[in-house]
């Protein structure tokens, strides 16, 4: 199944508000005539209030600041959400999993509001200001992997709703255990958590003195002591990366083949390395997979909306849906 994607900065009267719900932070913001005009952003996990009171938590903190409501709230979850918007598998967030988001903060907040895979919202974040008739597929880096795939303007949600999910793809069956049950997925590898993954695995090889020393101890390391050393021109680090690199080209490489786009763009907290990420990648494409390369187009873009694609993206499921006439059904946000 499609849902037409319709990506435009769209008026949006008061504004509509965009919850991008990930590993390990929730960030909401509020959009009014297709800019950010308001940012909260919390830790999505931690002792205290569950996922969903944080959700809850972030839009009340954006309608407190906001002088009159805004039209409907979106909310991107990382998992498999279905067409009805409740998410059936959230390996990183499974306080999310059989949670009615929409109906819960419609019943809250009186709002209409729309559900949808993350990567979905930032898909349609990255078609902003692009023609419709191309293909363009979204891969986001965080907690995990995840994907969106826009046809011709259309987003590609697949029989259940699940279409678009590479990070579970298995890149390697000797791999890492993953939260959701495989083993050697791609998101193990190739997003932030698995580039703090690699760079332990490096550390407990005696290959990354440099970055124990950073982060205190080896179960330290996290993806982030890699990329803020790899400014640096940290070698430990680097060596890291170019693993990271050499995962994250396999799969990108896949996915084209697969679906011959014209645009792949990278999106979420690894996209701050701006060209340190894209250059490599492409080189690394080039040379050890050809077939994906060879004879296209294709082109490998950072999100220009950077870690607020997202939600930028989720408010825009409020305009979108409204101009279809859709909103809540049974109490069960639509997707």
């Amino acid at each position: 199944m499609n849902d037409s994607a319709e990506i435009t900065d769209g008026h949006s009267g008061d504004g509509v508000l965009g919850i991008d719900v990930g590993g390990t932070k929730i960030l909401g913001v509020r959009v009014v005539d297709g800019e950010i005009v308001d940012r909260v952003r919390i830790p999505s996990q931690s002792d205290g209030p569950s996922v969903v009171e944080r959700i809850e938590s972030v839009v009340g903190r954006l309608l407190e600041n906001a002088d009159n409501a805004p039209s409907g709230v979106g909310v991107g979850i990382a998992g498999f959400v279905g067409l009805d918007g409740i998410a059936t598998t959230a390996p990183n967030t499974p306080g999310l999993i059989g949670a009615d988001i929409g109906g819960l903060l419609s019943s809250r907040f009186g709002l209409p509001a729309f559900i949808n895979n993350d990567a979905n919202c930032a898909a349609v974040a990255a078609a902003r200001g692009r023609s419709a008739d191309s293909a363009l597929l979204a891969v986001t880096l965080g907690t995990g992997i995840g994907g969106g795939f826009l046809i011709n303007g259309d987003l590609f949600r697949g029989k259940h709703g699940y279409a678009a999910e590479p990070g579970h793809m298995v890149v390697d069956p000797n791999g890492p255990e993953c939260p959701c049950g495989g083993r050697g997925c791609w998101e193990r590898f190739s997003s932030g958590s698995g580039l703090g993954w690699l760079a332990r695995r490096a550390a407990v090889a005696g290959n990354a003195q440099s970055l124990v020393a950073d982060a205190g101890s080896i179960d330290a390391i996290v993806g982030e002591t890699v990329s803020r050393l790899l400014v640096d021109g940290d070698p430990d680090a680097k060596a890291v990366f170019d693993e990271f690199v050499f995962y994250l080209a396999l799969g990108v490489s896949n996915l084209i083949m697969l679906l011959d786009p014209d645009e792949v763009v990278i999106s979420g907290g690894l996209v701050a390395l701006g060209h340190r990420l894209t250059d490599p990648l492409e080189d690394v494409m080039k040379v050890s997979f050809p077939a994906a390369v060879a004879h296209r187009s294709t082109r490998v873009s950072i999100a220009e909306l950077g870690e607020d694609a997202g939600a930028w993206g989720a408010a825009q499921l409020v305009i979108m849906g409204q101009r279809r006439g859709r909103g809540p059904v049974s109490g069960k946000g639509v997707s």
